[in-house]
């Protein structure tokens, strides 16, 4: 295009600067202002404008889609549609008090089978608010269903536990609690399945869950040896010396401050801990005979209504996979966009394993999960906050609570990343047998390189360095054929197959080869 737009990250910035003003110098603020407690961009079906024509009027000027931008503020949240030109409207606001979690439900799938009774409703917007439509209720036990169509609140769905995240497909709406999942159909909102044995996290996510488009991963209490599948975090997780010597140093420091405590207590300026606090972590461990680091993944599709169990009693229907992933409490996991790769994070933040789902139709127990990667960020204990994969699984960010945001490169079935895999704009293959034995990867590098330094790639009526060339293979000017007997034909996914016909003739001395 001849005229430069503003980018994504320039509209918003300049956006979020002139709605949400915040004190860049260190003047004096004049009148209060709000406090931006968190901020996420959402994709939802309030993006398709397919979906949803009466959104095309807000960015008409262009082909992108709007950004759907969300802002929590201490006292409640705001959706802005904004523009890649930086115009921005506000779809829905929203003031009873801090929202802890807020979703744009996207549209189930359209069966014959079901009715959508939210049709004319719809897009729909979930918000954990501090203060439910029911003010008798605990703090954020309520999940309230907004109407972006039309404000109203449609649906609200109540516990008498704290709701810690919300999660959403075209097919459940997963509801994390303490130590639970509650899901609900998408059609009629009515509960569908729960999950009662997840393993707590001491945070920052309480009931670390992953659901992708079928498959919902959390966080299991227990290795259930007879639905465990094959595979998993595999082999010798120590700490390297640095870390051992940072986790010693914290071990000292609580030791002496618990030495600290005890002296002043006998001193008598320090009134003496109640037996209840003094005996907290032990009895906790004593309490907890479970297993840290097991993911149990289920099928919600296939998984029956009511609870379910992964015991040695049960059968296992709609159990995925069941596998050791960590040594410590998971604290983070995510499925990749096709819901085939799982990364998983502890409470450490030392490493983070990349896994790959192979199941068996039958039982989880003839499943293979293979740890691909141990990706490694540094020595010192970090809290992940979030992670996410690129859209083409080549790439996969973490974020920490200590501010920073670790990219990694990966592949999608494994193996080292190099610039093949990561340099082309398309996902290439993995590098077959044939490629490494017939050395086609040195062949490109070597015709890159010439046409890099100008020189030619294809000579016609003479060999290289002098040596006698057969064009064709014989006349075949077209073929794919190599022209030594007994070897097969090269591949049509070649990464030469656009640059011509690679033909070779070998000598005793040498090998010349030609581009055609």
């Amino acid at each position: 295009m001849s005229y430069r737009e503003q980018s994504y990250m320039e509209s918003v910035v300049t956006f979020l600067q002139d709605v949400v003003p915040q004190a860049y110098t260190g003047a004096q603020l004049t009148e209060e202002k709000e406090k931006v407690i968190w901020v996420r961009f959402e994709k939802a079906d309030i993006n398709d404008t397919a979906r949803n024509p009466e959104f095309m009027e807000m960015h008409s000027s262009t082909t992108e889609p709007p950004l759907c931008l969300m802002i929590g503020y201490a006292d409640g949240m705001q959706i802005w549609n904004v523009s890649l030109a930086g115009e921005a409207q506000e779809l829905f606001s929203v003031r009873h008090g801090p929202v802890r979690a807020a979703r744009i439900l996207p549209a189930p799938h359209i069966s014959p089978l079901k009715t959508d009774t939210f049709s004319d409703k719809r897009p729909l917007l979930g918000v954990c608010k501090s203060t439910g439509s029911s003010g008798a209720s605990p703090p954020y036990s309520c999940a309230d269903l907004y109407s972006l169509r039309t404000g109203e609140m449609v649906k609200s769905i109540q516990f008498k536990t704290p709701i810690y995240d919300l999660h959403c497909n075209k097919h459940i709406l997963a509801i994390s609690l303490q130590e639970k999942i509650a899901a609900f159909d998408s059609y009629t909102f009515t509960k569908k399945f729960f999950v009662t044995s997840c393993f707590p996290c001491p945070g920052p996510s309480l009931n670390p869950i992953a659901l992708g488009s079928r498959w919902l991963a959390y966080a299991e209490n227990k290795l259930i040896r007879c639905h465990q599948s094959h595979g998993g975090a595999c082999g010798d997780n120590s700490q390297s010396y640095t870390a051992t010597v940072i986790n010693a140093a914290k071990t000292l420091k609580t030791g002496l401050t618990m030495v600290g405590k005890v002296v002043t207590q006998l001193a008598g300026t320090l009134p003496a801990a109640t037996p209840d606090e003094e005996g907290a972590p032990q009895s906790t461990s004593r309490r907890n005979p479970n297993n840290p680091g097991i993911v149990t993944i289920i099928d919600t599709h296939s998984v029956g209504e009511g609870q379910v169990l992964v015991s040695d009693d049960s059968d296992g229907d709609g159990v995925v996979a069941h596998f050791p992933a960590h040594d410590k409490p998971i604290s983070c996991m995510q499925f990749n966009h096709s819901g085939m790769l799982l990364v998983t994070a502890d409470t450490l933040g030392h490493d983070f394993h990349v896994f790959q789902i192979l199941t068996h139709p039958w039982t989880s127990s003839q499943s293979a999960v293979h740890h691909l990667y141990t990706l490694h960020r540094g020595e010192t204990e970090a809290k992940v906050q979030d992670m996410c994969f690129s859209q083409d699984s080549r790439w996969v960010a973490i974020s920490t609570l200590r501010g920073t945001t670790h990219v990694f490169p990966i592949n999608s079935y494994g193996g080292a990343p190099c610039a093949r895999t990561h340099m082309s704009p398309r996902v290439v293959n993995r590098m077959s047998r044939f490629q490494k034995s017939a050395g086609l990867e040195e062949i490109e590098q070597e015709l890159n390189r010439a046409a890099a330094f100008g020189g030619p790639t294809a000579v016609a009526g003479g060999g290289v360095g002098g040596s006698t060339c057969i064009l064709g293979g014989g006349g075949a000017l077209g073929g794919r054929s190599s022209p030594i007997a007994g070897l097969s034909s090269s591949p049509s996914g070649s990464p030469l197959h656009a640059r011509g016909v690679i033909e070779a003739y070998c000598s005793r001395d040498r090998a010349s080869v030609f581009v055609v």
